[in-house]
């Protein structure tokens, strides 16, 4: 299993390496980011500037990383378009500094991120944590990498069905 995380708050930030951290030991991973801070951004797609992506050292060893000058809504697309080889089973984007509720998650970037997974026929899950003075990131990990978690019921799903289903009946987003 091939799992894309993306995320809204750029390539440095760290909730996007402490889910990565995890998600490693369930799946291989690759990591397709905004360079910067994309917050409330939506859907949004760049159209008339240049879209430039750039292969980067990774923050955890092995995870094949790349860094986008666009939104996070660019970062998918050029992932599962271009930039990776292998196909991708599931988009995860996250872990969000800041909760993604009610009407909130129609201007998420990390919302959208997910979105155009789902959009492209992929299992996507978006993953929020309030702010506060500690985000409790590592309890966040915790809570979506754990069963009856949306992404372990898709590593399940998927991992008892092989490729021989529509995934487009069965996105979690």
């Amino acid at each position: 299993m091939k799992i894309l995380v993306t995320n809204d708050d750029g390539i440095f930030a760290q909730g996007l390496w402490v889910l990565v951290k995890e998600l490693i030991s369930v799946a291989q991973v690759v990591v397709v980011a905004p360079d910067r801070e994309q917050s409330a951004i939506g859907t949004a797609v760049t159209l008339r500037q240049p879209l430039r992506a750039q292969k980067m050292r990774p923050m955890v060893a092995g995870v094949e990383t790349y860094s986008v000058e666009g939104t996070p809504a660019d970062s998918v697309i050029l992932a599962l378009d271009k930039l990776v080889e292998d196909k991708i089973d599931l988009v995860v984007s996250g872990i969000n500094h800041g909760a993604n509720l009610g009407d909130d998650v129609l201007i998420s970037g990390t919302v959208g991120a997910a979105l155009q997974g789902y959009l492209h026929g992929l299992p996507a899950v978006a993953i929020s944590v309030d702010f506060g003075d500690n985000l409790h990131l590592d309890n966040a990990c915790s809570i979506s990498l754990h069963p009856p978690s949306p992404i372990t019921c898709v590593l399940t799903f998927y991992g008892n069905c092989g490729n021989s289903i529509d995934k487009t009946h069965t996105n979690p987003i």
